[in-house]
């Protein structure tokens, strides 16, 4: 298939490295997402021009006099090899050869992870051959709406998006761009090579964890010129929660433009060149390395986080187990003073509140008296007589119907 196709085959080998480096990254505070903005969105097209930008690779030129047959068709023998080189590092991560009168040109992008790249690649060669691919736009998305809400203050809000059919994309994002650099749509098509390829390196890569979706559709202008747009999709389910799944999924758009009457073996180059395409040895063991490091980094954060939780636990414990000491000894002395063997008073009012009495201190004999219990007032002469009454205004010393005697209220103890 096309150049770009070879980006979405990165992407796809990288994809399942990045679901694991994202969910446990070195640093908690940096995100591993880019936002990358495609310059000609909702445009007629204007091809992007890599050639004057540092960081940019170009192919390195290889003829060999014995590739034919299938090349002879691009009136050349020659093969180029291109090299998609990461640039923080210097490794080539894969290289595939392609006609040698075209030329490539690569970027090396980290949207998806800051450490693992997927390229920008632009084509031109005979025939008005122009090929690239767009930026992939990586989103996240819930089975639950109403975790977007929960989620809408966290850092990767700006990704959230529900996941949408590629046949969406293309008809929001693909078509009208064409139909401004006057391109009608012919047909959509099955590229069954390119499909079979994908499916196989992602199913071996990931092993069935994540899946492919891929759209290509046929276009043609009045100017004898065919475009083959495809577009690419891959997407990851995980679970978030008892109550959702969140998937994690991302796509890029391919362009192809050439002359009609070479539409057909160029679509097979390219689709010859990918699935011929071949992958550093050396890179694969530094994306591994770069995994164990980073799954190694987050075991020890869920050790740490572990022990200090723990550790936390333990002193709430010890701090709650002070507390209910000191209140059980503060419980404790209370029921000794106002219930314990050591108080007599105690004991007095225990027995009198079973009996419903109370117990009153008569100053003018100076005796003790038990009396029958809820009265407002009791009052006692010299004799111990007793007069129980609820009248605060009433006193029997100005009582003209009791003996002239002295009364006095008596309080319980």
């Amino acid at each position: 298939m096309k150049t770009a196709f070879f980006t979405f085959f990165l992407s796809l080998m990288l994809f399942n490295s990045c679901i694991t480096i994202n969910k446990s990254p070195e640093d908690e505070n940096e995100s591993h997402y880019e936002e990358e903005d495609i310059a000609y969105e909702n445009e007629a097209f204007e091809e992007p021009s890599f050639e004057n930008e540092e960081g940019f690779d170009t192919e390195i030129l290889q003829h060999n006099s014995k590739k034919d047959g299938f090349f002879d068709n691009f009136g050349e023998r020659g093969m180029k090899i291109h090299e998609f080189r990461d640039a923080r590092t210097g490794l080539v991560v894969n290289s595939t050869e392609y006609p040698a009168s075209w030329k490539v040109i690569s970027k090396p992008t980290y949207i998806i992870d800051q450490k693992l790249p997927v390229f920008l690649i632009q084509t031109t060669g005979p025939n008005n051959l122009k090929s690239f691919n767009t930026p992939i736009k990586v989103h996240i998305s819930y089975q639950n709406p109403q975790t977007y809400h929960f989620m809408e203050n966290s850092s990767i809000r700006n990704m959230h998006r529900a996941m949408v059919a590629n046949q969406y994309i293309l008809e929001e994002e693909v078509a009208p761009r064409m139909e401004k650099s006057g391109f009608k749509f012919v047909k959509n098509i099955r590229l069954y090579k390119t499909e079979n390829y994908l499916k196989g390196k992602i199913r071996n890569e990931s092993n069935g964890q994540v899946q492919v979706d891929l759209l290509a559709t046929v276009w043609e202008n009045n100017k004898g010129q065919k475009a083959l747009v495809s577009v690419g999709k891959i997407y990851m389910q995980q679970p978030l929660s008892f109550i959702d799944t969140m998937t994690m999924w991302m796509y890029s758009t391919d362009y192809t433009f050439i002359d009609a009457g070479h539409f057909d073996e160029t679509i097979a180059a390219f689709e010859n060149a990918l699935i011929n395409s071949k992958e550093n040895p050396k890179w694969k063991q530094y994306v591994a390395q770069l995994s164990q490091q980073r799954a190694q980094i987050a075991a020890q954060k869920a050790r740490t986080g572990r022990i200090n939780r723990e550790r936390a636990f333990a002193a709430h414990q010890r701090k709650m187990k002070g507390i209910w000491a000191a209140q059980d000894a503060n419980h404790a002395s209370f029921m000794n003073r106002n219930f314990g063997s050591g108080s007599s008073t105690s004991q007095r009012n225990f027995v009198n509140m079973i009996n419903e009495e109370e117990t009153v201190y008569n100053p003018l004999s100076g005796t003790n008296y038990q009396v029958n219990a809820f009265s407002t007032q009791n009052w006692m002469d010299s004799d111990g007589n007793l007069i129980q009454n609820d009248d605060l205004f009433y006193t029997p010393n100005g009582d003209i119907n009791i003996n002239n005697r002295e009364w006095v209220n008596v309080n319980g103890n």
